[in-house]
């Protein structure tokens, strides 16, 4: 069992690890409650393995862009008042669960191989520790007598 907040820092930390630009992942991090609610957060870890392409904006449609950038697009441009339509069904129901503002508490069962992908992606972030970060004063130090 996680709770909502658990669910959002993974999240947030995996995509971060897959590259996702800060502001594209927070907006991710904050619906993934929405999808453990829903038992369908294994979609994250599917598009967490999408290459980051932007989309591109032609004749009135956002098109070839990864789909959490294309939802994203299409809020921001519909708040610019630029009307763009967004032709493929997983980038508008994202767009469509971003614009909600009911995010659901938990807790949520999350599968266990599901929470493992995400982690994997998460350690991405992680800086191998070595003697000489050490002594450079990174972690607890040497000695940690708290």
């Amino acid at each position: 069992m996680r709770s909502s907040n658990e669910i959002s820092g993974m999240v947030l930390k995996a995509a971060r690890g897959a590259g996702m630009p800060l502001g594209c992942a927070e907006d991710l991090a904050r619906i993934a409650p929405l999808l453990a609610k829903d038992n369908t957060l294994s979609l994250i870890v599917g598009l967490l393995k999408v290459p980051l392409d932007r989309p591109v904006l032609e004749e009135g449609s956002l098109r070839r862009g990864h789909p959490v950038l294309t939802a994203i697009a299409s809020l921001d441009l519909a708040a610019a008042g630029i009307e763009a339509r967004v032709e493929d069904e997983i980038d508008a129901s994202l767009a469509q669960m971003m614009q909600q503002v009911e995010i659901p508490a938990g807790p949520f069962e999350v599968d266990t191989a599901v929470w493992d992908r995400l982690n994997a992606f998460a350690a991405k972030m992680l800086v191998p520790e070595t003697e000489a970060s050490r002594l450079a004063g990174a972690g607890a130090g040497l000695t940690d007598n708290d």
